[in-house]
């Protein structure tokens, strides 16, 4: 059976205050001016359990009066306790949010210092490994770095949630289009729009590692490896593909840009600077690195 991805809001459960366009990718908030009051709405699917890997992102079309929008998710107990209003996603059990107005990020209660804040015209994404339970948010293409990790006794499935203050308003890109955060793009990786089976990942690794064997220097071979293990949280493998390319073509655009991502991901922050620098260098204008 084919997997049940998320595709649209979940306009049938929707918070009443929240109204959502008729393509079903759009919400805005159009109750009343209350700074308590931060509606949540969420996917009309939740993660399907075939989504070792799945990814989305969240257009924010206006932040609202208080700048108070939250991306993240949860499980279908909290988006059932929390129909309507709940204090701020991630907040309560069950749920984590990256919150706009202070860059913090809550996970089930718990908050701390994430990343830098965000508004009005930002895109900020959010990855989720279910094999190595890693999260990771993007802003604007840029990987953030690892947000938290999931819970080892985690036996529920997750949506994709946004909350928003008084004035907000967002749109959802569950992979009906590209990707702002190019890594997740299906140009030299066999992706399914936004979700990933990581078996199949693990069989492209495995045919691209034998052909790595015959021809070691192969450029691309290491390129689609690097990104593989990009993808999968392997990060010191892909920085060890991307380097070796490196070695062979200085300027390799997309390795330059790949293992500055896994550098500052890894906390390198002097060797990401440095390929940073390079990449900025090979082409008259890249916003990612620019943005980083």
């Amino acid at each position: 059976m084919d997997a049940v991805l998320p595709t649209a809001w979940d306009v049938e459960g929707n918070a009443s205050i929240l109204n959502v366009d008729s393509d079903g990718l759009k919400v805005s908030y159009t109750g009343p001016e209350d700074y308590q009051v931060a509606p949540i709405i969420r996917a009309n699917h939740p993660i399907p359990p075939q989504c070792e890997i799945f990814y989305f992102e969240v257009k924010i079309l206006d932040n609202g009066k208080y700048g108070a929008t939250e991306v993240g998710f949860g499980t279908n107990q909290m988006t059932k306790d929390c129909a309507d209003i709940i204090p701020t996603l991630g907040q309560e059990p069950n749920s984590w949010g990256y919150h706009g107005d202070n860059g913090y990020l809550f996970c089930s209660g718990s908050g701390r210092p994430y990343g830098p804040p965000y508004s009005d015209g930002d895109t900020i994404g959010c990855y989720l490994n279910f094999r190595n339970r890693i999260v990771f948010y993007t802003k604007n293409g840029v990987n953030i770095g690892t947000a938290c990790h999931l819970p080892e006794d985690l036996n529920s499935s997750l949506y994709p949630c946004v909350g928003l203050s008084q004035g907000g308003a967002v749109e959802i890109n569950f992979g009906q289009k590209k990707f702002e955060y190019l890594t997740m793009n299906n140009d030299d990786v066999r992706l399914e729009k936004n979700w990933l089976n990581i078996k199949a990942l693990d069989i492209y690794y495995d045919e691209l590692t034998k052909l790595l064997k015959d021809q070691p220097n192969n450029p691309l071979a290491l390129l689609c490896r690097g990104k593989v293990c990009l993808i999968m949280g392997k990060y010191e493998d892909a920085h060890a593909d991307l380097t070796k390319l490196l070695l062979i073509e200085p300027n390799n655009e997309a390795a330059l840009r790949y293992r500055g991502e896994a550098n500052f991901i890894l906390k390198r922050c002097d060797e990401a600077l440095i390929d940073l620098k390079n990449l900025v260098n090979q082409k008259s204008y890249d916003k990612w690195a620019a943005d980083t």
